[in-house]
């Protein structure tokens, strides 16, 4: 079956611009979480274990701390940085045997969502993620003015100038009063 191609792309080919039309799939219901110990199952980094750092729901794939190393450019230096890995070549593993496994969800009696390992039937629970969360600035309450301390009165010398100004235009105002009626 033939698709119709739309003006624009047309257009690209005309000009030997390569259309992608393969887009990923996505992976509707993701088992695998950062935190999580995996083993790579294909690959040149085949065997190897490691912890999963991040993971790119949009893309599958995942990447894992330690495994699948790539030369990268980086501030003008080449260091050696982890590569992503598609999600089908990792496997959970098992908490209890330490082997690869298979993950199915299920409910607990109070409706919570976990994971259950098929081989041993071991509850996997889901490792924090606060901990790959940008660390936040903490709050400085001491830069903080307090709203009583915000709304006090300190300024006070202003108040004794005008009130003293004042007392001395009245005092004029009394003195001329007093020369006119002389």
């Amino acid at each position: 079956m033939q698709q119709t191609m739309t003006g624009f792309e047309k257009m690209l080919l005309r000009k030997g611009m390569r259309i992608n039309k393969r887009l990923p799939i996505k992976i509707r219901d993701w088992k695998i979480f950062r935190g999580d110990q995996v083993l790579i199952r294909t690959g040149p980094s085949k065997g190897e274990t490691g912890r999963v750092v991040a993971c790119d729901k949009y893309k599958n794939r995942v990447v894992v701390e330690g495994v699948n190393l790539r030369r990268r450019l980086r501030n003008a230096k080449f260091v050696m940085a982890e590569d992503t890995i598609h999600y089908s070549n990792v496997n959970l593993l098992d908490p209890e045997t330490g082997k690869p496994t298979r993950v199915k969800w299920r409910f607990l009696e109070d409706g919570e969502k976990i994971r259950i390992s098929v081989k041993s039937g071991a509850m996997i629970p889901i490792p924090d993620q606060k901990e790959f969360d940008p660390p936040q600035k903490p709050f400085n309450d001491q830069k903080d003015t307090g709203l009583d301390l915000a709304m006090k009165d300190t300024y006070t010398a202003a108040k004794e100038a005008a009130a003293a100004a004042a007392q001395e235009e009245d005092e004029v105002v009394v003195a001329e009063e007093i020369t006119s009626k002389s």
